[in-house]
């Protein structure tokens, strides 16, 4: 889902390349964060209604607690990289920002990120997060970011659709070919206009990701290179275009609608029995059919294959006029047990003991399921036996991006597999070799 951000990229932010004479190698143009001050900060954020609103919340609680008030920005995912980049470019960017866990190492290899330990431990309480996501933010050993969330990505599917057509739902022992029958058998009980699930070719960590851990493999290695090679994108391609050929998958029209945050889903619009990349509490609260989640699709040896997330990043601009400020916010959201209560879900699966003992008497419905699941996901994980995945690399976003286009040019048959592999192959690795 993330926007692309190469050093390129980054040079080139703003109309006529106004981006690149604001920049001096590393260094950005002075900042005038009009909205900062030595008690103020600016956040920016993206989100759907019910994290907007609990972060509104808990900001009040925060300047209650500290005096330091609060500048809110906020949006949907669409479009928020390029604001954020543009505000970088101009050298007016946030005081603190939440980061995409894929985007955050490619950021701080552009030095525009914070290192956080200065502020570790007397400020950010890190050792109280999951040792499986403490380090969601850190790159080369250095903490730019604190996770805000844990758990792992799901399969959404309708059950309301399921019951509508007695047909029985996924279970958590499925594989892949189960889920191209059950693709193919909701499709053709739903009728015309309904599919029985989303178009997964482009996702990167929601599938391909466990797709390829199942087999020993991952999107990218310790060392910054593509983790799996021609042969296994081919397949993975190749086994979407014979869901596609058969009408169990949604046509690609329906790809560039897939945005939760403004309640623009297939699944929320009933067009689609099934998703990746989605969790019950950001879903369930946009429909009236009731939502249930299920593992990934296991491989034929039974492993999930899935990695850890850390949910959305924090992270402290190196030109913030107020990072000591930022730190404490950073640190209010991880351990004020107010913070906690009011956040609730709205991040994911909080990351800590402590949080989930706070949260857990009061969660019900989606909320309490996303957690028993999320919990029974990680106990799966750890009978998978693999190693962690890496950090992604800098210039990950540019992966991200032509995966995400080859997908969908060969969806639209506007090119054959054999040659988006390729393309894939050429623009991945020019990406990473140029934001080293």
């Amino acid at each position: 889902m993330s926007e692309n951000l190469s050093r390129r990229g980054f040079l080139g932010l703003t109309a006529g390349g106004l981006a690149a004479t604001a920049l001096a190698g590393c260094g950005f143009a002075p900042p005038d964060n009009a909205g900062s001050s030595a008690n103020s900060l600016v956040f920016r954020w993206w989100g759907g209604e019910a994290r907007n609103k609990a972060y509104q919340e808990a900001l009040k609680l925060f300047t209650q607690k500290t005096g330091v008030t609060v500048e809110t920005q906020y949006s949907g995912y669409d479009g928020y990289f390029n604001k954020l980049n543009t505000e970088f470019a101009g050298g007016n960017p946030p005081d603190i920002f939440q980061m995409d866990t894929a985007l955050v190492s490619t950021y701080a290899a552009q030095g525009v990120l914070t290192d956080l330990s200065g502020y570790v431990p007397d400020t950010i309480h890190l050792d109280t997060l999951y040792s499986a996501v403490r380090t969601a933010g850190t790159v080369n050993g250095v903490p730019y970011g604190v996770p805000s969330g844990s758990g792992f990505a799901p399969i959404l599917f309708d059950k309301t659709l399921f019951e509508q057509v007695k047909i029985a739902p996924p279970t958590d022992d499925w594989t892949w070919d189960d889920f191209g029958v059950i693709a193919g058998e909701m499709s053709k009980a739903l009728g015309e206009g309904k599919y029985g699930a989303l178009d997964a070719s482009k996702d990167d960590s929601g599938a391909l990701q466990p797709w390829l851990r199942q087999r020993g493999k991952d999107l990218y290695t310790a060392d910054g290179k593509i983790g799996f090679a021609t042969d296994d994108l081919t397949e993975w391609f190749t086994f979407w275009a014979g869901l596609r050929a058969s009408g169990a998958i949604c046509p690609p029209e329906m790809l560039s609608s897939t945005d939760s945050a403004t309640g623009n889903h297939p699944l929320i619009a009933g067009q689609i029995a099934m998703t990746t990349g989605w969790g019950l509490a950001q879903m369930q609260p946009l429909t009236q059919h009731t939502l249930d989640a299920v593992i990934v699709p296991r491989g034929a040896n039974g492993k999930t294959g899935q990695a850890p997330s850390g949910g959305v990043l924090l992270c402290i601009p190196v030109k913030s006029k107020n990072p000591d400020a930022a730190a404490k916010l950073i640190d209010f959201f991880v351990s004020d047990t107010d913070a906690i209560k009011t956040m609730g879900m709205t991040r994911g699966i909080p990351p800590s003991d402590k949080a989930l003992e706070i949260l857990l008497p009061s969660l019900s419905g989606w909320d309490k399921k996303d957690v028993t699941h999320g919990q029974y996901v990680a106990q799966e994980v750890a009978k998978d036996g693999l190693a962690s995945a890496p950090t992604a690399p800098p210039g990950y976003s540019d992966v991200k991006t032509a995966l995400d286009a080859m997908a969908k040019q060969v969806a639209f048959g506007r090119m054959s597999i054999a040659d988006a592999v390729s393309q894939f192959f050429r623009d991945a690795e020019a990406a990473l070799a140029g934001a080293k």
